[in-house]
């Protein structure tokens, strides 16, 4: 991020600025750029091209200040598309993965939530039909904590690292 400031900083200098420019500002003009860098270039998206906007519009959300609450709105937006994207076209464990990310939480969009529920019980179906019986009541252990918005509990791999800005636990990081 260090880098990419500085960058920007330059920019602002080339395009005729005259600096010094404050880090909130310098900060706001990258996560302008990187919002611009995640609209969608056409119709169809890959999953590599969700992937990526959603990278981006997470970098952007930690740095949009006043703006953040709508780079957020964007960002669970482009998540749920990403999801359903995966849904149609990936293994559940792909949307299970997106969901353990912890990007957006249960009970912020029922329809996230649904997708999420699916793909535990789709990956519940295939673990029974492989002969992983436990790994199918687990599954469906965790689709029913989703649909019931994740009581709070443990984490089962111990702590998790904890990133510069705060975050609600939503317990994500204890399902598997």
């Amino acid at each position: 991020m260090a880098a990419a400031r500085a960058a920007v900083r330059r920019m602002l200098q080339y395009d005729g600025g005259k600096g010094p420019y404050g880090e909130e500002f310098v900060s706001s003009a990258l996560a302008d750029l990187l919002i611009g860098a995640a609209r969608p270039a056409g119709a169809q998206s890959t999953r590599a091209e969700w992937e990526r906007r959603v990278d981006l519009l997470s970098a952007a959300e930690g740095m949009a200040g006043p703006a953040r609450s709508q780079v957020r709105e964007t960002l669970v937006t482009t998540v749920l598309d990403l999801a359903e994207h995966l849904e149609a076209t990936a293994s559940p464990s792909d949307v299970i993965e997106l969901f353990l990310r912890d990007l957006v939480r249960t009970g912020v969009s029922a329809r996230f939530d649904q997708t999420v529920v699916t793909a535990y019980l789709r990956r519940a179906a295939a673990r029974e039909e492989e002969g992983d019986f436990g790994g199918a009541r687990r599954d469906r252990s965790c689709a029913q904590r989703v649909g019931a918005g994740l009581p709070a509990q443990g984490l089962l791999f111990g702590p998790v690292p904890r990133s510069r800005r705060p975050q609600h636990d939503s317990g994500q990081g204890a399902l598997f």
